[in-house]
């Protein structure tokens, strides 16, 4: 399985296994290379439509001690929005209120991490949730690690600490098309030990790795 891994990994960012193993697993190299690709485009703005809500999302990404991972949320089934569903630590963006600050505040409440111990690596791509009205902005930031979590009751169930490992190898993606409102949508899928990351967090996910990494959305045995 992990031959898969790096196989997908070295055909999309052009690099050699070594390279690709080293960073994943060099905290440094890791850090800089999400900041420099980050850094080297300018991210998608969508604007805002009529009836759609602005929200940012930071997406934490940690050093663990098997290498780079992300940090998801797995919301209670008593928040308004997204019940039960996997996503990042974020909300709604209040009136006057700057989209990384929003992001940030929004972390802080849900998951207990400050503002200052969050190093922002760079801004991805808007992205549209079409069932909720929202456009969301994602920051990508690094938290420490290990870092003492301090869940919202109400909001937040359980964190979940997904090695960067495990979204990339394609067994553990699948897409599907679907018709809505006249539309073909292909949304994305991520598996997650028995958990699913679909909608906007899932689409969040892929265009991370392939910003990063070179990988696009891709399945295994989908066509290259």
């Amino acid at each position: 399985m992990m031959a898969s891994i790096w196989g997908v990994f070295a055909t999309g960012a052009q690099d050699s296994l070594a390279q690709a193993r080293d960073v994943l697993r060099d905290h440094a190299a890791l850090r800089q290379r999400v900041r420099q690709a980050l850094a080297s485009r300018e991210p998608r703005q969508a604007p805002l439509s009529l009836g759609t809500r602005r929200a940012a999302v930071l997406v934490p990404l940690v050093s663990a001690p098997d290498g780079g991972a992300l940090l998801l949320t797995k919301r209670t089934d008593t928040v308004e929005q997204h019940k039960g569903q996997i996503s990042f630590p974020g909300g709604g963006v209040k009136e006057g209120e700057a989209l990384l600050d929003a992001a940030l505040r929004e972390t802080y409440e849900e998951i207990g991490v400050r503002p200052a111990d969050v190093d922002v690596l760079g801004r991805l791509d808007d992205q549209e949730t079409s069932v909720s009205g929202f456009l969301v902005t994602p920051f990508v930031g690094e938290i420490p690690y290990p870092s003492r979590l301090r869940l919202s009751p109400g909001e937040v169930g359980a964190i979940l600490q997904v090695p960067l490992r495990v979204l990339l190898e394609p067994s553990n993606f699948r897409t599907e098309v679907r018709e809505r409102g006249g539309r073909t949508d292909t949304l994305y899928f991520y598996a997650v030990g028995s958990e699913v990351v679909w909608g906007a967090t899932a689409r969040i996910i892929a265009r991370f790795l392939e910003i990063v990494f070179g990988v696009p959305p891709r399945g295994a045995g989908e066509a290259t």
